[in-house]
């Protein structure tokens, strides 16, 4: 793994320093170029890890504190200075000053974001279209300009039709400007225009943004409206990816599923089928020298693009040398429907060559037809009840 180096930086917005933190590889020169935002009442650290990790894939990354945007911010300006819209407008002084250094391409800009900072991200990636070459909001907190309208945003309690100069939200002050600038948007139609590839990763135990927001952007994004998906092929760019038991901020093993499930998505590859699976008794015969494990299961699958139930007689079968996993095969049939309502199946051989995940998948189905012989990957999430399989095409 290439070694990663990283400097501060300072850049400016309307003459506010703006305080962050590059990370790279050490070597290599135009650089593509992804810039991840923070959530609300936190800064860069946040996020330091998420950095380094998209740096180790070969990315000029950059962190940074939005101005006014906690009350532990390296940047200027007061927090009640700060909102949404503020915060787009550093977002975007960031942008330009990382395509100005001479060991990034600034025609190849990523965006990521977190919370708050997720939705900043789709804002701006609205705005600048064709500049931005792909999105990856982490929960993004689209929320918010409902939150406005009710007058409840985390710990402030206003009236949404008046708010006053200043809203104690516990430890932080805001402003007026925070409430007015979200409370009449649509925020739907103002992430709409952006065009580009679009990875969603959001806890279905979110308590603060409730994943149905994200569910909603996915079908925007997909071309449809927040009410109806379109009936067609779905973006094969546009994934949401919901982590099984997740909240608002993930542990160390979403994480590790969640940059399991990015690479797959910076390849260029769909998430086409998640399986739940069900896990049934374990059977096991031989000794420490080689092991068998026979573990039937059973489960659903689910997703956009195709929807069923594991027929019986799935099992996954494993073998073991002294501990140490020689090969593992799990095989099984979902019956189902895929994105057309057609009934169809899918045989699924997956096996494990102490790396990875390597599926085959035959179907009859027209509409999945590219499942057919496609060199596809696996990613698993690993649960007590049974691992979330995602099948990448």
């Amino acid at each position: 793994m290439a070694k990663i180096i990283s400097e501060r930086f300072t850049c400016r917005r309307d003459g506010l320093a703006i305080c962050g933190t590059w990370f790279r590889p050490e070597e290599g020169e135009h650089l593509p170029i992804m810039i991840i935002s923070h959530g609300f009442m936190v800064d860069q650290r946040s996020v330091r890890n998420y950095a380094k990790r998209f740096a180790a894939m070969g990315f000029a990354t950059f962190s940074f504190d939005f101005n006014g945007g906690s009350i532990h911010s390296r940047s200027e300006g007061p927090t009640t200075e700060m909102s949404v819209l503020t915060e787009v407008e550093d977002l975007k002084a960031v942008i330009a000053y990382a395509g100005s250094l001479p060991w990034t391409d600034g025609l190849r800009v990523s965006l990521a974001g977190c919370s708050q900072g997720g939705m900043v991200s789709a804002l701006t990636a609205a705005e600048l279209q064709e500049a931005v070459e792909r999105l990856i909001l982490f929960y993004p907190a689209l929320c918010i300009p409902d939150d406005a309208r009710k007058g409840a945003m985390m710990f402030a309690r206003f009236d949404p039709d008046n708010p006053p100069e200043v809203i104690n939200c516990g430890p932080m002050k805001l402003g007026a400007c925070y409430v007015n600038d979200v409370k009449n948007m649509d925020v739907f139609e103002a992430i709409r225009p952006y065009a580009g590839p679009v990875m969603i990763l959001h806890g279905n135990k979110d308590e603060i943004v409730d994943v149905e927001y994200a569910r909603k952007a996915r079908k925007v994004y997909n071309g449809g409206t927040p009410a109806k998906a379109p009936r067609r092929q779905p973006r094969r760019d546009m994934m949401l990816e919901i982590i099984d038991g997740a909240g608002h901020g993930f542990n160390r093993e979403e994480d590790e599923f969640a940059f399991g499930a990015i690479r797959q998505f910076l390849q260029g590859r769909t998430d086409v089928v998640q399986v739940d699976v069900r896990l049934d008794e374990i059977r096991r015969m031989g000794t420490p020298a080689k092991l068998h494990v026979s573990i039937p299961f059973g489960g659903k699958a689910k997703g956009i693009w195709f929807h069923g139930e594991i027929e019986p007689g799935a099992s996954d079968e494993q073998e073991y040398a002294w501990g140490k996993p020689v090969a593992f095969a799990a095989t099984y049939t979902i019956t189902g429907e895929d994105y057309t309502g057609t009934p169809c199946r899918l045989d699924i051989v997956n096996r494990f060559d102490g790396k990875s995940w390597k599926p085959e998948v035959h179907t009859d189905s027209e509409a999945l037809a590219f499942l057919n012989g496609a060199d596809l990957t696996a990613v698993l999430q690993n649960r007590k009840k049974g691992p979330l399989v995602h099948i990448f095409a």
